[in-house]
C-alpha cells in the first residue's frame, strides 16, 4: 500500500490541483456573470407609490460592513456631450487607469469603481452642473421625504370642506326639493406615483462624483463634484480643461485629490460631553502605517464640519428636513489614538480620534448637541480650504442689504493641546469697510502650531456682538446677521453725554447752594439774589426729564430698530432716570428762594425776579 501512495504520489498530487483549479474557476465564472446581471439590472424602474417602504436600509447594511475595516465605496459618474471626440474613450481602459492613480495616491483604502449616470439625471450632470443636488441623486432610489405635519394638516382641511360639502348640499335639496350629487375629490390622501430605480446603491456607497466632460472646440472642460451619501450633502467641485483626451484618467484623479472630504462618525452629547466629541474616521483601519501618511487619515488640528442626519424610521432613508448642514458650528482634532505593531514595525489605528467643538450657538440650541437616539446620526466631513483668505461680511438681521460698517473685528485661535495652560493672544484684525466686510487671512497664526480654525469676535463699542468660528478660505464670502447696534450705540453715547451733564449740573447746584449759603450768613442780599437767577439757568430734574420723555418718543416711532436692542436701550433710559432721580432730588431753587427771602425778606417789586 505504502509502495503504491509512493509510486503514484506525484499524479494523484496533479489530479487534485486541477480539480481544485476547475471548482476555483467555475466560482469565479459564476460571480463574473452575476456582475453582469447586476450591471445589466442597475436602470431597471419600477413604479412605486410614496406610500411603499424601501428595501434597502442603512442600518442594515452599516450592520456588515464596518465602517473603520472597509474602504470607501466610490462610484465616478462620467457624463458626455454629444462630440464624436468621446466616441474614442475605451471604458474598461480608463476605469484600470483612474483604479492605478487612486491605488497609488490612497492605496487599498478606496474601492472605485466607473459607470454612466442614469439617464434621467444624464443630462442635468452635462448642462446644469451647478444646479445638481444630493437630493436630486437620491430621488432616483428612494422615494422623496414627506412632510407628515403638512400632510395631516392637509387631511384635517379636507375632511372640514367635504362636510361643508355635504351640509351645502342638503340645504340645496331641502330648499328646492331636488335630489342633488356632490363629487368630491380626495388628493390629500392620494398616492403620488414615482419612477425609481433598482437596486437602490445608496446604502452601500459612501461617496458619489458627478464628472460633467464637454468639448469646447479641442479644447477639454471637466467638472467634477463630489456627493457624500452618507452625510446626504454635496460637498466640493473641481475643473481642469486640458486638450490631450488621453490625459482624462490624470485630470479626473486630480480634481479627486482635490476635493475629496474624509468623512467620520461622531458621538457627542452636549449636555453630557461638555465640548469633547467622539470621532470615528472612516476606513483607518486599512492604512498600513498612520506614519506614512494617508489621505483619508485625520491630523492634529483638522477641522470638521458636522452634519446631522435624521433618518424615517420606516425606510431610514433621510426624513423631511432630516439632513442638518450645522452652521457657524466645527470640530478640530486634539487627539489621536494609535498603537504600534511590532510585529510589522508600524503605527495602526482603529479610527479613535477626540475633538473639540466650537460652536456660535449655546448647547441647547444646536442639533449637534442633541442626545443621541437610533434614528438620528451624526458626521464630520473634512474642511479643506480652496483660498488664502475669505471675506466676513456682517449685515443686519432682517435687512441684508444693511451692512454694518466700522465694527471691530478680534481673532483667537483655538488651543490644540489638551494639557497647554497657557492662553493664545487675541489679535485685532480691524474694522468693517463700507460693505460690512473684512478679510481674514489664512496665515494669521502662522507658524504657532494652531488649527485653521479661527474664532472671530465682533464688537461695537465695548460690546461682544457675536463669536463667530470660521475657517479663512473655506468659503470665498461668510456672511453674518448680527443685532444692528448701531442704534443702541447712538443711544449709548446720548446717555453717556447725559449722564455727564447731571454730574456737571450736580456739581454746579452745590456750588450754588454753597454760595448762597455763605452770602445770606455775610448779610450780602444783593449777590445771594445774583446767584439764585444763575441757578434758575441750571436745568432740573423736570428739564432733564423732558428730555428722555422725547428721545424715548423717537425710540418708539423708529422701526428700524432690532428688537433684541430695544430692551437694552430701555434699560438704559431707567438707569439714567434713576441717576437723575438720585442726584437732581428735591427743588434746590425753591429751597434758596425760602432761605433769602426769610432772612432779607420778599424782594421790591422794582427790583429785577430772580
Amino acid at each position: 500500500m505504502n509502495t503504491f501512495f509512493t509510486k503514484f504520489r506525484l499524479p494523484l498530487i496533479i489530479l487534485c490541483m486541477l480539480l481544485l483549479v476547475a471548482v476555483l474557476g467555475c466560482g469565479s465564472d459564476d460571480a463574473e456573470v452575476a456582475a453582469v446581471a447586476d450591471i445589466g439590472s442597475v436602470e431597471v424602474a419600477t413604479t412605486v407609490s410614496t406610500n411603499s417602504k424601501s428595501k434597502s436600509s442603512k442600518g442594515d447594511v452599516v450592520g456588515f460592513r464596518d465602517w473603520v475595516f472597509s474602504p470607501y465605496e466610490i462610484r465616478i459618474w462620467i457624463a458626455t456631450d454629444n462630440s464624436p471626440r468621446f466616441q474614442t474613450i475605451q471604458n474598461d481602459r480608463l476605469q484600470q487607469e483612474v483604479r492605478s492613480h487612486v491605488r497609488n495616491w490612497a492605496g487599498a483604502t478606496l474601492n472605485v469603481e466607473l459607470e454612466t449616470p442614469p439617464s434621467t439625471i444624464y443630462a442635468d450632470i452635462v448642462q446644469n452642473f451647478a444646479d445638481v443636488t444630493m437630493l436630486d441623486i437620491a430621488a432616483l432610489y428612494e422615494k422623496r421625504p414627506v412632510d407628515k405635519q403638512a400632510k395631516l394638516r392637509a387631511v384635517q382641511y379636507d375632511d372640514e370642506k367635504n362636510k361643508a360639502i355635504e351640509e351645502a348640499v342638503k340645504e340645496r335639496e331641502a330648499e328646492s326639493g331636488e335630489t342633488l350629487s356632490a363629487n368630491i375629490t380626495e388628493d390629500a390622501g392620494e398616492d403620488v406615483e414615482q419612477v425609481l430605480l433598482v437596486p437602490n446603491p445608496l446604502p452601500e456607497l459612501d461617496k458619489i462624483y458627478a464628472v460633467s466632460l464637454q468639448d469646447r472646440g479641442g479644447v477639454f472642460e471637466l467638472q467634477l463634484v463630489e456627493f457624500d451619501t452618507n452625510a446626504r450633502v454635496r460637498v466640493l467641485a473641481a475643473s481642469r480643461k486640458f486638450r490631450n483626451l488621453a490625459m482624462l484618467s490624470n485630470q479626473i484623479v486630480s480634481c479627486l485629490q482635490e476635493v475629496f472630504s474624509p468623512i467620520s462618525r461622531i458621538q457627542y452629547n452636549g449636555m453630557t460631553d461638555g465640548k469633547t466629541a467622539s470621532i470615528e474616521m472612516r476606513s483607518a483601519g486599512l492604512v498600513p502605517d498612520v506614519n506614512q501618511g494617508s489621505p483619508i487619515l485625520l491630523q492634529k488640528g483638522d477641522v470638521l464640519r458636522p452634519v446631522v442626519r435624521t433618518n424615517d424610521r420606516k425606510t431610514n432613508a433621510p426624513a423631511y428636513n432630516g439632513v442638518i448642514e450645522v452652521i457657524w458650528t466645527y470640530m478640530f482634532v486634539n487627539e489621536i489614538t494609535t498603537h504600534q505593531e511590532k510585529s510589522l514595525n508600524a503605527t495602526r489605528s482603529n479610527g479613535s480620534v477626540r475633538g473639540e467643538v466650537v460652536s456660535t450657538y449655546t448647547m441647547l440650541r444646536n442639533p449637534l448637541a442633541a442626545r443621541r437616539n437610533t434614528s438620528q446620526q451624526k458626521y464630520g466631513l473634512l474642511v479643506r480650504p480652496k483660498s488664502n483668505s475669505s471675506l466676513l461680511k456682517i449685515t443686519a438681521i432682517g435687512r441684508d442689504d444693511y451692512t454694518l460698517q466700522g465694527y471691530n473685528v478680534f481673532a483667537k485661535s483655538p488651543k490644540i493641546d489638551i494639557d497647554d495652560e497657557s492662553d493664545t493672544p487675541t489679535i485685532r484684525i480691524g474694522q468693517t469697510d463700507w460693505r460690512g466686510g473684512i478679510e481674514i487671512d489664512q496665515d494669521i497664526f502662522a507658524g504657532q502650531g494652531k488649527t485653521k480654525l479661527v474664532v472671530i469676535y465682533v464688537k461695537n463699542g465695548q460690546r461682544v456682538l457675536a463669536r463667530l468660528p470660521i475657517v479663512p478660505g473655506y468659503r470665498l464670502v461668510e456672511t453674518a446677521s448680527l443685532p444692528n447696534d448701531d442704534y443702541r450705540l447712538q443711544f449709548e453715547a446720548f446717555f453717556v453725554g447725559l449722564q455727564n451733564s447731571v454730574l456737571d449740573y450736580t456739581i454746579q447746584r452745590k456750588v450754588y447752594e454753597i454760595r448762597i449759603k455763605h452770602h445770606v450768613e455775610e448779610n450780602e442780599e444783593k449777590e445771594a439774589r445774583e446767584l439764585i437767577v444763575e441757578l434758575k439757568k441750571v436745568p432740573g430734574l423736570e428739564e432733564l426729564d423732558q428730555i428722555l420723555a422725547t428721545k424715548e418718543a423717537g425710540l418708539q416711532d423708529n422701526p428700524l430698530i432690532d428688537s433684541t436692542i430695544r430692551p437694552q436701550i430701555d434699560r438704559m433710559f431707567l438707569q439714567t432716570r434713576e441717576l437723575i432721580g438720585e442726584f437732581l432730588q428735591g427743588n434746590l431753587l425753591l429751597e434758596m428762594k425760602k432761605l433769602v427771602n426769610g432772612k432779607f425778606g420778599e424782594p421790591d417789586l422794582d427790583a429785577t425776579s430772580p
